[in-house]
């Protein structure tokens, strides 16, 4: 009988022990958030070590600025010469209208088209891909120079 009431008394005295730290714990936590300007929401808490992320969210850190290459003869070029001569109108590319673009470490090619183009839509970056004979959009390579041909002749369907 003396057993079982020494088991009885040292459950009890786990469980006090237990509800204190989980008391103490919950306050710790309440000052943090309060220390870091959190708010708790009613919409269930997330166990210790988690966090909640919110897609679209600015998260407050400096955008990585990335410097652009200059811009090269070839568009520069292209801005003066503004026109097409009859050989763009037969199907064949005007080497004035066509930009180059060096892959640089990190490059991707939606990224290039987006910088080239304005848009990084699927089609654009497809038709790039075949222009440059890619057997995919992600296999480029550091160094790579890509031919950029002026938008209306990615809109071509493939041939």
């Amino acid at each position: 009988m003396r057993v079982a009431i020494w088991v009885a008394l040292l459950v009890a005295a786990f469980v006090l022990a237990w509800q204190i730290q989980e008391r103490w714990a919950e306050a710790r936590r309440a000052e943090r958030d309060a220390a870091y300007g959190r708010v708790s929401s009613g919409e269930g808490n997330l166990p210790e070590g988690f966090g909640r992320v919110i897609v679209g969210a600015p998260s407050g850190a400096d955008p990585i600025e990335r410097p652009r290459p200059a811009p090269t003869s070839d568009e520069e070029h292209e801005t003066e010469a503004g026109g097409s001569t009859g050989r763009a109108a037969q199907g064949q590319p005007d080497a004035r209208r066509l930009r180059r673009h060096v892959v640089q470490r990190g490059d991707s090619l939606s990224e290039i088209c987006a910088a080239a183009y304005g848009t990084s839509r699927k089609a654009v970056v497809d038709a790039v891909a075949r222009a440059n004979a890619l057997p995919n959009p992600g296999a480029i390579r550091e160094g790579q120079e890509l031919v950029l041909p002026p938008l209306e002749e990615l809109s071509s369907p493939p041939r």
